[in-house]
């Protein structure tokens, strides 16, 4: 288990506070560090995804073929990223 303090949260907001579970090996600090830089990565490509889906509504797609979901979803990505 890894858990993780903020040591200095902006002025008028709560201090982060992770607990994370692993079975990833963390015998030093900068592991550690390597573990919480991991997660943070993660919810980034969740936003991401929330883009794609709620903003762009991937999801509703219909269409008939392979390569024109992935044309669109190509095009998709882009904006997404644009927009993240």
């Amino acid at each position: 288990m890894l858990h993780a303090t903020e040591r200095h949260p902006p002025t008028g907001r709560d201090r982060i506070e992770w607990k994370l579970i692993t079975d990833l090996p963390i015998t030093s600090r900068a592991e550690a560090i390597e573990k919480l830089q991991w997660y943070a990565l993660r919810w980034r490509i969740e936003t991401f995804h929330k883009i794609l889906k709620s903003g762009l509504r991937a999801e509703e797609l219909q269409l008939r073929t392979a390569q024109r979901i992935v044309n669109l979803l190509g095009v998709f990505c882009i904006i997404g990223w644009r927009i993240f």
